[in-house]
């Protein structure tokens, strides 16, 4: 082979069997590389396996793969192609305008960059599959139909969905770990691909089209490139996109919720932690027991041709508000569960339950009609109403229990109906009359006892004040709240779905007796799924007893609750089971009970929980010891993923749990004291070292995936071995459980590019309308990363749309899932998701030793004249008080920060986001100027704090 050096070097190059190919150089002359003919045996790539059909069209391509065109220093590439799927073939490639220092071989080595492009030609051939093109699972196939119509095409588009697709793989790292995958067939459709973030551009040889031209042609934009320059994110604007749920008015959706006769939304209330007696509000005020309770009534309230107008909680608290109105008539509806009788012995949970509704009608002097209904359950159960000593009753009519009792005040009256003898659906029907006079409020006290009371119980009944009793509640719910820590913001819908998440997650267990013994029910929500033991362990050990309980304080709740689980859930070898028996569910218990550990530093109750942690951390050690023997993707591990995923294959989502539950709890161990920590630290970092490099590889054999931008990008597989876009299985599959987590817990680089692949795919193609956040809101992962990724905006916009899709606007009660699967409502895990990240843009453990204050407060809270204030917060370094005060109109910010215990960090940063963006001039840190700040980043740096208190004030 021979150059020819002329002002404008001509150079053939030719490997492999075509004919003759020649290149044309139009670059200033340099010596161009030809391989020697030893190498011409290992330039020819192509597979030794065919397909298992010989019948199909043959197909081919020549393709023409560029490096350098953003790249201003110049870097070294080691380039090698290789086919991505059974039956391609790659062959003849030719270097295009390489320099004396690059080399085409199998493992090419260029130098690009600085205004250097080096390319290299290839043929691609391959024989059509015949397999049947794979369908969405349903719920890919409502994010399809609901997206826009460029989401759609790309969902529809995907490689992943043809079986024996053909593609291409760049690897860009000898071990494989770098690099990327190409689907022919969308090359071919597209014409030209451009991959920013490998600086790499692919086109057809043989019709190219130049990269400004392609470049001009892309005219959108990646969402999170938008978040960068858009105005911050608030509640609002998320509010006016996500539509409320449960619109009982419009129920047209058959995965809406629907239970006992009522449609659409449904609060669930208890007078109690614990007790077995649940009451589910419905949006027009009428009320169901949950799916456990023992006693089964529907009760109605019905006010014929009104308008519903509002449902709320008051001050974020179990006492509900349901607003109607008519023909200038309205009617509140105020409503609560509370305990019957305080001083009547019971089991723990059994205590009995009421329910207060008392109905309040204002405005004109016209005649009031108010139908309520009261059904039985229970087939042949009769019922009749009747006056009891001067109490308006509904009653057994056999035994004369009493079911409800009605009290209505001065103008109203009670108008006999009819009972219904119905074998399957026994009830009762009556109306309240009555003609106000106009300006005065006229109302009806119903009380609704779980379970039923009585016959000798009307005096009783009959003497529970119902303003006491509300007072009462409220002061219940208040102690509970005032036991743990307070977070306060200027955003009164914050502070009181703040207020809201504890008591949604204290009344979730149903404590029973069973045998003599005394146990815990932790069901995934009242109104869903089973009711006995704890089916999902994750959830409510991750997202409860640590994000919920943990963060805010409320350690022995957790406890009793780990110790439930372990007794209902644990097996014989130290697995944690559960539903579908999910292989998360072992180092998830790990992770939590690690985690409050570092938090409480409770030796007493980590001396009662270590037993059986220890037998659940053998067996994941277990595990881990033999996860080299999978030949596929070397220590990983192979267990079911979810409920509707059960094979077991190396998922993401167990893996992370796995890295970061036995390195939490080794971190425990230590703290502890234990001897068996290194062991457990070590595994996890066995684990993490295999997560990084097997997922990588995985990514690299993935075809990627096109942006709204026009690039595309690196797709990163739920699992390590299937490199592929599972739309043919369960969304959560790649989503909701899908490989985000790895670096939200840490066991990949949340900064590194396996993280940005996958943060760009899911914000531009994975969430519904782009609008960040998954079908199952308790599964946020994004926005925990984004802060560890020091990305304030975006975890401020993953916050407010978590909170918007999350959370029924008005009432604030969470969902599990949000389009296109039954929607429950319920879940307390939703509320530790929100919550946990509502409490990391505030109070944010960068890692073991930096306590980062104010990371991502929106800039709306830090107007002037506003505050944050936060009050007996567990961290790793004991509880906290801190806040931040704004006088941003005189150009100042104030911060204070006290510790409650010895332990300290060993740096404290405190981040003041002034709310138009300000620079910061000056610091004084009690009452001395201070010179480690930086003003772009907006942190104040304290290394070392030893002081109980720190007083903080820039100025701007």
């Amino acid at each position: 082979m021979t150059c020819h050096m002329r002002a404008t070097c001509r150079t053939v190059v030719r490997l492999g069997t075509k004919p003759c190919r020649l290149v044309v150089v139009r670059k200033p002359c340099r010596l161009l590389v030809r391989s020697s003919l030893a190498a011409l045996g290992l330039l020819v790539l192509s597979t030794t396996t065919a397909l298992a059909q010989t019948a199909g069209e043959s197909q081919m391509m020549r393709i023409r793969l560029s490096f350098g065109h953003r790249a201003a220093d110049r870097v070294q590439h080691t380039v090698k192609l290789l086919p991505g799927a059974p039956g391609v073939t790659v062959s003849a490639p030719v270097a295009v305008e390489f320099e004396v220092d690059d080399r085409l071989d199998e493992s090419s080595t260029i130098h690009v960059g600085a205004g250097d492009v080096d390319a290299i030609e290839c043929d691609l051939e391959w024989t059509r599959s015949e397999s049947p093109r794979r369908n969405p699972h349903e719920m890919w196939m409502y994010l399809i139909q609901n997206s826009t119509l460029e989401v759609a095409g790309r969902l529809r588009d995907d490689p992943g969905l043809v079986p024996g697709a053909p593609v291409l793989t760049v690897q860009l790292a000898q071990d494989g770990t770098r690099g990327f995958s190409i689907g022919l067939d969308s090359l071919r459709r597209h014409r030209a691909m451009w991959l920013p973030e490998h600086d790499a551009y692919i086109t057809l040889a043989d019709a190219p089209v130049g990269f400004a031209t392609h470049l001009a042609s892309l005219t959108g934009e990646r969402v999170l490139d938008r978040v960068k320059r858009e105005p911050e994110a608030s509640l609002a604007a998320f509010t006016n996109r996500w539509e409320d749920m449960g619109d009982p008015e419009a129920w047209n959706k058959s995965w809406e919720t629907q239970w006992l006769g009522t449609r659409g939304h449904l609060i669930t209330t208890v007078g109690k932690h614990g007790s077995l007696y649940k009451f589910a509000i419905d949006r027009h005020a009428g009320t169901r027991p949950d799916f456990a309770s023992p006693h089964r009534f529907r009760f109605d309230l019905d006010w014929s041709g009104s308008t519903w107008e509002e449902q709320r909680l008051t001050d974020g608290l179990p006492v509900v508000v349901t607003r109607l109105s008519r023909d200038g008539q309205h009617c509140e509806i105020e409503q609560f569960a509370a305990p019957r009788d305080v001083g009547e012995p019971s089991a723990p949970g059994e205590q009995p339950m009421v329910l207060f509704s008392k109905a309040t009608f204002t405005g004109t002097a016209e005649l009031v009609e108010l139908g309520v209904r009261l059904a039985s359950q229970s087939a042949n159960q009769c019922m009749e109403l009747s006056n009891v000593d001067g109490l308006w009753c509904v009653v057994d009519r056999a035994t004369r229990d009493i079911w409800l009792t009605i009290e209505p005040g001065a103008g109203l009256a009670i108008e006999e109906g009819a009972v219904v003898a119905d074998p399957g659906d026994p009830r009762v029907e009556f109306k309240i009359v009555g003609t106000p006079v106009a300006g005065q409020p006229v109302e009806v006290v119903f009380k609704l006892p779980a379970r039923v009371a009585p016959a000798d119980a009307g005096a009783m009944l009959a003497a529970l004040d119902f303003s006491a009793a509300r007072e009462s509640t409220i002061a219940y719910w208040d102690n509970w709240l005032s036991q743990g820590a307070r977070f306060e913001v200027p955003e009164p819908r914050v502070n009181e779905l703040f207020r809201a998440n504890l008591w949604h997650a204290l009344r979730l267990p149903r404590f029973r007796a069973e045998q003599d013994q005394q146990r815990i029910d932790l069901p995934y929500s009242n109104l869903a799924y089973g009711q006995l033991n704890a089916d999902w362990p994750i959830n409510q050990a991750v997202y409860v007893d640590y994000m919920l309980y943990g963060l805010r304080g409320h350690f022995a709740v957790a406890e009793d609750e780990f110790a439930a689980m372990f007794q209902t859930q644990q097996q014989a070898d130290g697995r944690i089971g559960g539903f579908a028996n999910w292989g998360v569910y072992t180092p998830a218990m790990l992770y939590s009970i690690g985690q409050n550990f570092l938090l409480s530093r409770d030796r007493e109750s980590l001396d009662r929980l270590l037993p059986q942690s220890l037998e659940a951390m053998d067996w994941c050690l277990r595990q881990v010891s033999t996860a080299h023997e999978n030949d596929q993707s070397p220590g990983l591990i192979l267990l079911p993923l979810n409920d509707l995923t059960h094979e077991e294959q190396a998922w993401a989502f167990p893996q992370a749990y796995f890295a970061a539950g036995l390195e939490v709890f080794a971190r425990a161990l230590a703290a502890y004291g234990h001897p068996r920590a290194e062991e457990c630290r070590a595994a996890s970092e066995s684990m993490r070292q295999a997560i990084e490099r097997e997922f990588a590889r995985g990514s690299v054999r993935s075809p990627v995936v096109p942006l709204t931008d026009g690039s595309w990008i690196n797709y990163v597989p739920s699992d390590a071995i299937t490199p592929r876009r599972l739309l043919d299985a369960w969304y959560p599959t790649d989503v909701d459980t899908g490989p985000l987590h790895l670096p939200r817990l840490h066991a990949i680089d949340p900064r590194g590019w396996l993280a940005t692949a996958m943060l760009h795919d899911h914000e531009d193609n994975l969430f519904l309308n782009q609008w960040g956040a998954a079908n199952e809101p308790v599964y946020n992962p994004q926005g925990v990363t984004y802060l560890l990724r020091d990305e304030p905006e975006a975890a401020i916009r993953t916050f407010y749309s978590t909170m918007a899709c999350a959370f029924s606007h008005a009432q604030g009660e969470p969902v599990e899932h949000r389009w296109a699967w039954p929607q429950y409502f319920g879940p307390p895990s939703t509320d530790g998701a929100w919550f946990e990240l509502f409490r990391k843009l505030l109070i944010h453990e960068r890692d073991e030793g930096t306590l980062l204050l104010g990371q991502a407060t929106p800039r709306a809270w830090l107007e002037h004249g506003k505050q944050i204030v936060v009050e007996r917060a567990p961290t790793y370094f004991g509880p906290i008080n801190f806040r931040i005060e704004s006088q941003a109109s005189d150009h100042r910010l104030r911060a204070t920060v006290a510790f409650d215990s010895d332990r300290r960090p060993e740096t404290l940063l405190v981040r003041l986001r002034h709310p138009t963006r300000r620079p910061i001039r000056s610091i004084v840190v009690n009452g001395e100027s201070w010179s480690d700040f930086d003003s772009r980043e907006e942190w104040v740096r304290v290394p070392q704090p030893r002081l109980g208190r720190y007083d903080i004030v820039a100025e701007y």
